[in-house]
């Protein structure tokens, strides 16, 4: 699929199933994607803090903590039942979960107001992060980094879903998948089977409803 192709026709995808679907490897595959994923422009290199208090040591400003659909499986039983939504059904589905996190830069005491977490009740935990212009360049190069993966999942025809995460942002569900606290979740990206039987099919309430090019883009003209 040409790159053009995948853009058009990617969409928002949820596979909602009442029973675990059966289970296949497919480590092979969204390691190709993740790759692909990792070639996102980035400006700024993370900070040292965060490469000595993990095993991933890169210089990237984002962390992507991969489960392949048996580890879906187990985590479906172990997320807090309370504010879980659809995140279950979607577990019982899904081939694979990448939690993509972005690395804060340690907030200075002289600079700007902290933004506090905008989240779910579930997510009040999440560290509070200094409204500067390099962590808003961390987030941005991580949002770069999710959109190649969810282009390069459409490309191979997986079917995808970016998820803020609700209660997979807890502390409790963190813990559990050795996610340091200092990271902050910015998307939950699911994959999905292309088989999914009798499963639950839903797609974004917002795609029909997207503006022209010309509601929200204008040329800009100089005297």
């Amino acid at each position: 699929m040409q790159t053009e192709d995948a853009i058009r026709s990617r969409k928002t995808v949820k596979i909602l199933a009442s029973h675990e679907l059966p289970v296949s490897d497919h480590r092979s595959l969204v390691n190709e994607i993740l790759s692909l994923a990792g070639q996102a422009p980035f400006h700024r290199a993370c900070e040292e803090h965060h490469r000595q208090s993990s095993p991933l040591t890169g210089i990237e400003p984002w962390r992507f903590h991969v489960l392949d659909a048996e580890a879906c499986r187990k985590l479906r039983t172990r997320v807090p039942i309370e504010n879980a939504g659809k995140i279950p059904a979607m577990l019982a589905a899904a081939d694979a979960l990448i939690m993509a996190t972005w690395l804060p830069n340690a907030a200075p005491r002289s600079l700007g107001p902290l933004v506090p977490s905008v989240l779910p009740p579930s997510t009040d935990e999440e560290p509070d992060f200094a409204a500067t212009i390099n962590n808003m360049e961390h987030i941005a190069a991580t949002s770069a980094a999710i959109q190649n993966l969810l282009l390069a999942a459409t490309s191979r025809g997986i079917s995808n879903y970016w998820s803020s995460g609700g209660v997979l942002r807890s502390s409790e569900v963190f813990s559990q998948l050795g996610i340091p606290r200092s990271q902050i979740l910015l998307g939950a990206v699911f994959l999905f089977p292309h088989e999914y039987g009798d499963a639950e099919f839903a797609t974004s309430k917002l795609r029909e409803h997207r503006g022209s090019r010309e509601s929200w883009s204008r040329w800009v003209s100089l005297d």
